[in-house]
């Protein structure tokens, strides 16, 4: 599902009004080509003035800037499997499970990329600018991306921490130098141990960076960035998954950050030497 047909649907901080546009927009969208703000504003019983501030409450300029994309990502959505077609059952072959997975994780993808704010990354630039180490608190599956992530950012010059005992994570953070950034991957921000510890670094004055799928969650609201993740609400079993490799694109996107600031001398002789004495 595509970022701002999902913003449509899911009406979110719409008010009355608003939720009125978003519902002719979606089942009248083949229509809209030749619509102007007038007609629109007709049809959805409002105003000119109040489809131009939907558009820009959207993030776009003006009303013509949002249809163009909106009618583009509407094309794209009904197209592609969605919502129901999506749920898998025994009657999938391999073939159509392969279709449906790939749907999946192709849309979640750019949903995340349309969630993510340029802004974001700046901000957390900074914070790693002025540190030499990162500590990551993660459970489960989560930790496999921590891993990877600490491991990548050795190329970038930065010692990572990754415990996967929750014990050790909570003595990490008691004696966490303040200069040490915290980096949280929680798909629902609500893990009651996580949380418990994301308060002990605010305490401390710790940075903290948080990759989750529940922008809003009570983990989310600890934190100096907050990075949010596509998910699969309405399939709990491939959800998880579906949030692991969102949560990894970040990581790639936030490393690939980070090797821009990098001497490239010294990162092409980590490389080299790394080449010549490993093989994976």
């Amino acid at each position: 599902m595509t970022g701002l047909v999902k913003q449509l649907q899911d009406k979110e901080g719409f008010s009355e009004s608003e939720a009125m546009i978003a519902d002719y927009l979606l089942a009248n969208f083949r229509m809209l080509p030749g619509m102007s703000t007038r007609q629109l504003a007709k049809e959805t019983f409002t105003s000119s003035a109040a489809i131009v501030r939907f558009s820009q409450k959207l993030g776009f300029g003006g009303y013509t800037e949002f249809r163009v994309k909106f009618l583009a990502e509407m094309m794209q959505y009904v197209e592609r499997p969605h919502g129901k077609e999506l749920m898998m059952t025994d009657r999938d072959s391999v073939h159509s499970i392969l279709d449906k997975v790939t749907s999946i994780e192709i849309d979640a993808l750019k949903d995340t990329r349309s969630m993510l704010e340029p802004s974001d990354f700046v901000r957390a630039l900074a914070l790693l600018n002025k540190t030499e180490h990162v500590d990551f608190y993660a459970t489960d599956n989560n930790l496999d991306i921590a891993n990877m992530a600490a491991s990548s950012f050795i190329m970038a010059n930065k010692c990572s921490t990754v415990h996967p005992a929750m014990t050790m994570q909570y003595l990490q953070a008691t004696g966490s130098p303040k200069e040490h950034v915290a980096v949280f991957i929680s798909r629902t921000g609500e893990n009651r141990m996580l949380l418990d510890i994301g308060h002990l670094l605010k305490l401390r004055g710790n940075p903290i960076i948080v990759v989750t799928a529940s922008p809003r969650s009570s983990l989310a609201s600890v934190a100096d960035v907050v990075f949010p993740v596509a998910t699969v609400k309405s399939m709990e079993e491939l959800g998880p998954r579906v949030f692991l490799m969102g949560a990894k694109y970040v990581m790639d996107i936030l490393f690939a950050v980070l090797m821009t600031r990098v001497d490239f001398h010294s990162a092409r002789q980590k490389e080299q030497w790394l080449n010549k004495h490993f093989y994976y």
